[in-house]
């Protein structure tokens, strides 16, 4: 691309920015939510007594694997999360045109798996804290569509 191209792409507006930011916040909910899955692990293991009140005849070896495969699950999402919110914020500060709708499709489907979580037997806190990126999540994505927002990424195309 030129210099000149370069120049005459259009300038992120505050919605796009916005947006980034939030996405950010984001981050730090998602670090929020496993921040808080390690201390419930170091200090009450919730987790393994709600394991335990589910499933009173799993013996300890098997408790022990489903605990290990919901922590794996959990810390898996997390690390996702940790990888997307930055890369998404990016991305859409630049205006690629891919990027609105990835991370709408990456809202919506941690939004679903957000919301399967609450049909499994995990501690309640643990399932409301990893709602929380979502809510960051739907507000990043509104700001995204929103008619300033539109008009920059239709700007990115027209200067591509």
């Amino acid at each position: 691309m030129s210099s000149q191209q370069q120049l005459a792409r259009p300038t992120a507006p505050a919605t796009v920015k916005n947006a980034a930011t939030v996405m950010y916040v984001g981050m730090g909910l998602t670090l929020l939510a496993a921040v808080v899955l390690i201390v419930d692990q170091a200090m009450s293991d919730t987790l393994t007594q709600q394991l335990r009140d589910a499933y009173p005849s799993y013996s300890a070896s098997r408790m022990s694997t489903v605990k290990s495969s919901i922590l794996t699950y959990l810390f898996t999402l997390g690390v996702a999360g940790l990888v997307l919110w930055p890369w998404m914020a990016a991305a859409n500060r630049k205006g690629k045109g891919w990027s609105r709708i990835a991370a709408s499709v990456v809202f919506l489907l941690s939004t679903v798996i957000a919301l399967y979580d609450f049909t499994q037997n995990f501690p309640l806190f643990v399932t409301l804290t990893g709602l929380l990126p979502c809510v960051a999540g739907l507000v990043a994505v509104a700001l995204l569509w929103m008619p300033d927002s539109s008009a920059f990424y239709t700007g990115n195309r027209a200067t591509a």
